[in-house]
């Protein structure tokens, strides 16, 4: 299991948003999520050593958020504030609960 998928067994979500302080981007992927009523885990980058490392190295991603949605069919990953990926894997799927 990776990093991701522990904390989505941990906590029982399918979503998780990878975040740093002072991110306007973060903070406005949280509100909109919160705004559908979307249970997901957030994990700070800057407090989380083994976040960071799983990111920055297995990722390879620099911009914040990322935002790990799995589904079924496999996971859909993303950095940046991305209102469409957010209906599309997320809010807007026509399997989600």
């Amino acid at each position: 299991m990776n990093h991701a998928q522990d904390i989505q067994t941990r906590d029982g979500v399918a979503v998780v948003i990878y975040t740093k302080n002072d991110c306007r981007w973060c903070d406005m992927t949280k509100m909109v999520l919160d705004r559908e009523h979307v249970n997901y885990t957030a994990v700070n980058v800057e407090e989380d050593a083994t976040a960071y490392a799983y990111v920055t190295e297995t990722l390879n991603r620099r911009e914040m958020p990322v935002v790990i949605a799995s589904a079924i069919e496999g996971d859909e990953v993303w950095s940046g504030f991305q209102p469409a990926m957010i209906r599309e894997h997320i809010t807007h799927r026509a399997d989600a609960a």
